[in-house]
């Protein structure tokens, strides 16, 4: 959880037009604004395939799915260089203030794990098993 001094301090980096990386539950989210400071923009690492996405979990993300109860729109990335798959918030910063800024990180912070669990469970479905004699 953030404290208020934390947001404090991210806005102003922002209001200053730099990117900024924030610890959030174990993983990073990249924040920063866009086109003259009007939009605001998440980022974070929901899938790492090291060498190769497996064919389920791009299976998984080609049918339409959206977790319930989730307030915010996000989109997922696949950066085919990197065999990575990133979630992204893209909002209008004008609206955004302490408060609201700190609920957004956690409702995204929250959607990126429910993303990680799903994915992970779906890069299961290509494991080979291989029994012992």
């Amino acid at each position: 959880m953030l404290i208020e001094n934390d947001i404090k301090k991210i806005l102003n980096q922002l209001a200053n037009g730099k990117q900024i990386k924030v610890p959030f539950d174990g993983s990073d989210i990249t924040i920063r604004v866009i086109d003259e400071s009007s939009k605001l923009v998440l980022t974070t690492l929901v899938y790492d395939g090291h060498n190769y996405i497996p064919m389920s979990v791009r299976k998984c993300l080609s049918h339409k799915f959206s977790f319930p109860h989730i307030s915010i729109p996000t989109f997922l990335t696949i950066d085919e260089q990197n065999f990575q798959i990133r979630l992204t918030y893209l909002g209008h910063a004008t609206t955004v203030d302490h408060e609201n800024f700190r609920e957004l990180l956690e409702e995204f912070g929250v959607i990126a794990e429910m993303w990680r669990l799903y994915l992970d469970e779906h890069d299961k479905n290509d494991l080979i098993y291989v029994r012992r004699r």
